[in-house]
């Protein structure tokens, strides 16, 4: 059973000088958002031991929940020298490089963490997404499909092998793992497009058609969807409604950046030959 914060209280007081009691007090201050005040237990806790690892990971994780990016590399790089097979603070650090784009320095940290503890599936997860952002697609591959084997139940890491394997113009992979995804959230619009589109490339047109009404009964304007609709429509010899519908798309998605891509797109697509 959890301490309170006043049981902590209590056996500090008895122990003033325990880092680990102090690290505790931190831990309860942070779960409940008080963040300044698990700072002050972390430091607490490292002035009666310098080098007390946990304490720097913390400081670390305290300050990327303030936002503080600087400081919370600063503190979990500062773990590392004391432990430095500390895969956790690797991840924290690699998953900080990734959400900012910087993807170089997120492959360096995270395959150092996958290196001390390969049998951590999001660890794996993330190295794939990262070479998958930096076109080393056979990585990616590698990446997630290591993922996969860890946890063969995430939707996450079925839908981003589906990724990169149609990037690669593996579509037969692709729409594999996208069923598979769809299989753990069935209203997921944007793997079931992604999923048509598959179908699509592997020249299963009728298929698809059944599939993209799926999507489009959830969301009737969903614009990536209506435009899957009428590729389809396109290749089943419907000329007519396909040409309708990417008129509509276009219509929907005017001046939206959002879909900035997907209209060009269908503006090249619809310039006369």
């Amino acid at each position: 059973m959890d301490k309170t914060i006043e049981q902590l209280l209590l056996e500090i007081k008895a122990d003033p000088k325990n880092p680990e009691l102090l690290k505790e007090l931190g831990n309860l201050y942070f779960r409940n958002d008080q963040y300044d005040q698990a700072i002050e237990q972390y430091q607490a806790a490292l002035a009666a031991n310098p080098d007390y690892y946990k304490a720097l990971y913390n400081l670390g994780n305290t300050y990327y929940k303030m936002e503080q990016h600087e400081k919370a590399v600063h503190y979990w790089h500062e773990a590392i020298k004391i432990k430095p097979d500390f895969d956790h603070a690797y991840f924290n650090i690699g998953y900080h490089h990734f959400q900012k784009g910087f993807m170089r320095e997120a492959i360096k940290a995270l395959r150092e963490a996958s290196r001390i503890n390969p049998d951590a599936p999001d660890t794996h997860h993330y190295l794939g997404l990262s070479y998958h952002q930096t076109n080393q697609f056979n990585e990616a591959i590698s990446e997630f499909k290591a993922a996969i084997e860890l946890d063969p139940e995430d939707p996450d890491y079925h839908y981003n092998l589906a990724n990169t394997s149609y990037d690669m113009g593996n579509y037969e992979q692709a729409a594999e793992e996208w069923a598979i995804t769809l299989g753990y959230r069935p209203n997921d619009s944007k793997a079931r497009n992604n999923y048509c589109d598959a179908l699509l490339q592997l020249g299963k047109f009728e298929e698809g058609l059944v599939e993209i009404e799926k999507v489009l009964a959830a969301d009737p304007n969903y614009p990536p969807a209506l435009c899957t609709r009428g590729e389809l429509l396109e290749k089943l010899g419907r000329a007519e409604e396909a040409r309708e519908l990417f008129n509509r798309v276009k219509d929907l998605i005017k001046d939206n950046s959002a879909w900035e891509l997907l209209y060009k797109y269908l503006a090249d697509k619809m310039k006369p030959d």
